[in-house]
């Protein structure tokens, strides 16, 4: 049997506010096999972000164990740890994060050019607008490429956002809330995407939602509830 893709344990995260310690995760272990598709529920404030951007590497637990493809994380520099971060883990968040100045293509690119050297950028450029174009082809942005965010529909630019999370073929694709801040039917055209990207190549896929109904489209549905998580 293939290693897991993500296997986490007694996870713990907590942030101070003030003189106020906040406990946020309590002791999570969660296990998702490579080409899953697993959907986290759970309310606003429940911990689903925070364990998605431990998983990440984009912030360190108090305690516990983060293993990626057999690696455990934790035991990595930060220089290995922004270095898978950056290879293997592909984000999408709710809000876009697209850069304003750049455009569909270039910013689809980004993480490309991120991972390399300045001088590798320039033997790498070419094959990566090629594979950011075939993506946004895929995608349905074939004629936008050199439109800019402000030029595209809440929809266009989580499909921007879903681009550049696979430009460098991650291992684990991560999804925040990829359709919170999108009304329903294109919410549900978002999934879609997700769903059958998923279907056609085996994309590892973990995605944290507090709607039900769009969980319900993975594989596999968790359930996090006062720093904890269990099956649905």
């Amino acid at each position: 049997m293939s290693e897991p893709a993500v296997r986490v344990r007694d996870l713990h995260k907590s942030y101070r506010l003030g003189r106020v310690e906040l406990k946020v995760l309590r002791g999570v272990s969660v296990t998702v096999r490579a080409g899953e598709f697993v959907g986290i529920v759970g309310a606003s404030g429940s911990g689903k972000s925070t364990l998605l951007h431990l998983v990440g590497l984009l912030d360190k637990p108090d305690k516990g164990q983060i293993v990626l493809d057999g690696v455990e994380a934790g035991r990595l520099s930060r220089r290995k740890r922004d270095r898978i971060r950056c290879r293997h883990v592909g984000f999408v968040f709710q809000f876009y994060h697209l850069l304003p100045e750049l455009n569909v293509l270039e910013n689809a690119m980004l993480p490309a050019k991120v991972d390399s050297s300045v001088l590798g950028w320039f033997s790498r450029r070419a094959a990566a607008r090629k594979r950011a174009a075939e993506i946004l082809d895929r995608l349905g942005l074939a004629e936008r490429l050199k439109h800019r965010p402000k030029e595209l529909s809440g929809g266009e630019r989580q499909r921007v956002a879903i681009a550049r999370a696979l430009i460098n073929a991650p291992r684990i694709l991560l999804a925040d809330e990829p359709t919170g801040n999108l009304d329903s039917k294109t919410g549900s055209q978002i999934l879609d995407v997700l769903r059958q990207y998923h279907a056609e190549t085996s994309q590892t896929i973990v995605m944290v939602t507090h709607d039900q109904a769009l969980a319900g489209a993975a594989d596999r549905v968790l359930h996090i509830r006062d720093g904890r998580v269990g099956e649905r």
